[in-house]
């Protein structure tokens, strides 16, 4: 069947050479991460997906506390979501957590505890897509698959002078052509990694290191002088505004101690499975205090109290950056002497707060909290 997209051209290029180089380069440049070390499809599974969007000197500490933890992928299948969010808590992106879980539930359930070795049993595997995919494939098992991340998507776009843009079906699927041209069949492994690792330690997005770069003198870009300018995109997502209003709100335990309300959010939002306070959220543009005060959610919240005292002015506040939103969000204290009526919350002893998994956001704005 004929291509629907046009095959890149990697003519000039002599990409024996750029293999070689890059292999050459790579057994001499390489960090020395765990998972390299000690290679399992486990270990790789569980450090591409724990470095999806996060970058390798902090998601470190948490493949670590995963591999301590979760030895095993069997031992993870057994773990309960909120061990695993837990420990998940502040690399953000919860969605991969729970992925991560379900891909482990799976594995053991219907691959005996073998992690699939074929693009088709991998693509059964939630969170597991085409980049991880040909991680697993040519890392652990030293298949020749490509692997194409942010890394290579820029080394490719410098090597070849690409200028179609990175965010694009058709651009996605050229980069995809090119990786797979360049691909050292014999040595896929490390082929894959030397390219993501000369992305990360040379190619960098800003001044790259030209001059240590073992395949400059095949580069398009860097004979035209053009690296910075590459690669493209083709536009930037709106950036839209949220604003979340919390409440810490104190109340006495039946036994001796001070509690605090919180509950488990729901699906179909960000942070699902984490917990949060009682939350009211007053649309792109926020409220004034005056105003929040007005609102039926608010009343609603204080009828629901014994003898409630609201502080008006927020005890912290804070701004996070979640693509495509920014949050702006604002802690309030409330008093009181106990429930009138019954709220959709917890009620837990403030002892035991760090046993729960909450957002980044809310543990930014407690680090306020005298």
């Amino acid at each position: 069947m004929k291509k629907t997209h046009p095959t890149p051209s990697t003519e000039g290029i002599d990409l024996r050479d750029v293999q070689r180089r890059l292999g050459s380069w790579y057994d001499e440049h390489a960090r020395a991460l765990p998972w390299r070390e000690d290679v399992s499809a486990y270990h790789v599974m569980l450090s591409e997906i724990i470095l999806q969007q996060t970058r390798v000197d902090q998601g470190m500490a948490y493949y670590h506390r995963f591999t301590e933890r979760f030895p095993t992928v069997q031992d993870l299948a057994a773990a309960s979501e909120d061990e695993v969010l837990l420990l998940w808590q502040g690399l953000g992106y919860y969605s991969r957590g729970r992925n991560l879980l379900r891909a482990a539930q799976i594995i053991v359930s219907d691959f005996g505890g073998e992690i699939p070795h074929t693009p088709e049993g991998l693509s059964r595997l939630p969170g597991v897509g085409p980049y991880t995919r040909g991680a697993i494939l040519s890392f652990a098992y030293n298949l020749p698959y490509p692997t194409v991340d942010g890394n290579v998507y820029r080394v490719l776009s410098r090597l070849f002078g690409s200028t179609e843009p990175i965010d694009t079906t058709r651009g996605v699927r050229s980069y995809w052509d090119l990786a797979e041209a360049l691909l050292d069949k014999a040595h896929p492994s490390r082929h894959n990694q030397a390219v993501i690792e000369l992305g990360a330690l040379c190619c960098t997005p800003r001044r790259p290191h030209c001059d240590a770069c073992p395949i400059a003198m095949h580069c398009l870009a860097h004979r035209a002088g053009i690296e910075e300018q590459l690669p493209i995109k083709q536009g930037k997502t709106k950036v839209l505004p949220r604003h979340m209003d919390y409440f810490l709100i104190r109340l006495p335990l039946a036994s001796e101690g001070e509690g605090l309300l919180i509950r488990r959010r729901g699906a179909g939002d960000i942070w699902q499975g984490l917990y949060e306070f009682p939350l009211i959220e007053t649309g792109e543009t926020g409220v004034t205090v005056e105003e929040l005060t007005k609102l039926p959610a608010f009343g609603d919240l204080i009828a629901a109290l014994e003898r409630p005292t609201f502080h008006p002015t927020p005890i912290a506040q804070c701004s996070h950056k979640l693509s495509p939103r920014a949050i702006y969000a604002r802690l309030f204290l409330i008093e009181a002497e106990g429930l009138s009526a019954e709220l959709p919350y917890q009620h837990i002893p403030s002892t035991e707060r760090s046993s729960y998994a909450f957002p980044v956001l809310i543990e930014r704005l407690l680090e306020q909290v005298p």
